[in-house]
């Protein structure tokens, strides 16, 4: 091969090289694991601690880079606020928890307009791109069914809840009034009282409501934090383990200790904190393959009696199979 062969070769091979080096750096580029946040309304609370948890511990598997973020109390401005930390850091993905969806709205739309995936976790929001929790109206349903089986149909129930504003509260509520109307003529409810999800309130509260309600003889409990002032609450109240009935909601350890101990009869326990991890995948194949998701993935519930302990946590289909994983 003469010279101007042999130039012209190593000119084709570095031709070559140059025309794939773009190709090879695009293929690094979208290998790269996606920037998704969660802004978690109680990170330091143990069921939202274990959603962020699953969150961060399997971003490495799902395809992503885990931020979370969240206030120490619940704390709707401070939300936003990381929010827009997110949006500033060019996030491909937000999950977070729309307490009030009206005072989201601004927010998520501006990081829709940035083309950020935006999911609602615990939280139904119609402007999120999906939202990922329990059906809340058939959670009040089967809430009315639980308390008939209990009391044999006859009870005087009150009610435990964060605030009477929070729209998935207020639609478990609206179930379950629905089904006592439809089935239970003889299940009263006397009380919706609010603790703010504050377990020192939520014992002040069910003090007085065994004051003022001395025929009352289920508790409903639909926030985390008030199962675990059962036991103290009703004892300081003049009540045995049992007198009066409580269904509650989450399966904290104060709470599986009140069914050891007879104070709590039953508990459901909302599967969707376990659904951190998938919502992640779920964002990296919308963005790899242009996914289209559904306006609403329910995660069932899993309910919990003294016949179930020790509770070894919700069964893993129910948190990845309404994904399809």
């Amino acid at each position: 091969m003469n010279s101007f062969a042999k130039l012209g070769s190593i000119a084709a091979v570095m031709a070559a090289f140059t025309m794939a080096t773009p190709i090879m750096s695009t293929q690094a580029q979208a290998a790269d694991p996606l920037n998704i946040w969660y802004v978690n309304p109680l990170p330091n609370t143990p069921d939202w601690g274990r959603s962020g948890k699953i969150f961060q511990d399997q971003a490495a598997a799902m395809g992503y880079k885990a931020t979370l973020v969240g206030p120490t109390k619940l704390d709707v401005p401070a939300m936003i606020s990381q929010i827009e930390q997110a949006i500033a850091d060019k996030a491909d993905g937000i999950i977070t928890c729309s307490l009030d969806p009206a005072a989201f709205k601004s927010v998520i739309d501006e990081a829709k307009a940035a083309g950020i995936i935006v999911a609602s976790i615990g939280c139904v929001d119609p402007n999120a791109d999906f939202s990922v929790g329990t059906g809340n109206e058939a959670y009040g349903k089967l809430s009315a069914d639980l308390v008939a089986e209990h009391t044999g149909g006859k009870a005087q129930v009150g009610i435990v809840a964060t605030d009477q504003t929070q729209p998935n509260q207020v639609r478990q509520v609206k179930g379950f009034r629905e089904q006592l109307a439809a089935k239970y003529p003889d299940i009263k409810e006397l009380t919706w009282e609010s603790d703010n999800s504050d377990a020192g309130v939520a014992a002040q509260k069910i003090g007085a409501m065994v004051s003022a309600y001395p025929d009352m003889n289920y508790i409903w409990i639909i926030e985390g934090a008030a199962p675990g002032a059962v036991p103290a609450a009703l004892s300081e109240a003049g009540k045995k383990a049992g007198d009066i009935k409580v269904l509650a909601v989450d399966a904290q350890n104060s709470t599986l200790k009140g069914i050891e101990d007879g104070w709590v009869t039953a508990t459901l326990n909302q599967c969707w904190f376990n659904a951190s991890a998938n919502i992640g995948k779920l964002m990296v194949e919308m963005k790899a393959t242009g996914k289209h998701p559904q306006a609403f993935y329910e995660i069932p519930v899993d309910p919990v009696t003294k016949e179930r302990l020790p509770y070894s946590g919700c069964p893993a289909e129910n948190s990845s199979k309404p994904f399809g994983y």
